[in-house]
This record gives structure tokens, sequence and C-alpha cells, in this order.
């Protein structure tokens, strides 16, 4: 991967919850039939993403090579598949946004009474 694309996974941590929610959508309908293909149908919601924000997103990811898309007809609509590059992204994304936002977080009041 190169710095572009995970410069700009970082910036947007909304792309990681979308990508995030199609794995977990493909691992959950894996447990229910091991027959399953990997393609879920398009995600028109995602918690923690702004609703007008999906399409972009949609669109940087497949254009990162994180999630491929498949058109199955005209009354089945577009299903999605988290792509090779994004499931080796996945883990090192959530565990560089988790650093991250404990690092934003401000000390608790434990730690002053500890220095006190």
């Amino acid at each position: 991967m190169i710095d572009f694309e995970l410069e700009q996974m970082m910036e947007n941590p909304e792309w990681c919850l979308v990508l995030n929610h199609y794995r977990e959508s493909q691992l959950q309908a894996k447990k229910r039939d091991p027959e399953f293909d990997g393609w879920i149908i398009r995600q028109n919601e995602v918690e923690g993403v702004v609703l007008e924000h999906l399409p972009r997103i949609h669109g940087k990811l497949i254009a990162f090579d994180l999630l491929k898309f498949q058109i199955s007809g005209r009354d089945s609509g577009v299903f999605y598949q988290v792509a090779r590059m994004g499931e080796k992204m996945l883990p090192k994304l959530q565990k560089m946004l988790k650093c991250q936002s404990d690092s934003e977080q401000p000390e608790s009041d434990t730690s002053y009474a500890k220095s006190a």
C-alpha cells in the first residue's frame, strides 16, 4: 500500500467504518452459511457514517482497491466484497485509529491523583 492511501484512510475514519462493516457482514454471513460467496448487498446505512457520505466512500474504497463490486442485475442491485488489500489493511488501520483516538483523549482524574 502506498503512503497516500494510508494517509487518506487515516484522515477519513468513516472509510474504515464502512470497510469494517462489510467485513463483519461477510464474516457473519459465512458463519450462517459456509457456502456463502462473500458478496454483500450495498449497505445504505452504516453506524457512525453520515448517509450522504456513503456513495463517495464506496467510490473511494473501490478506487483504492479495498472494496470490489459487482452488478447483479436491474432488480438485484449492486453487491460489494472486501478486496484482498482491504482485508490486509483493515486490522492495521483499526489499530492505528485506536492509537490515534487514545492519544487524543484527555487524561483521567486518576492519573492526576497518581502524580500528586
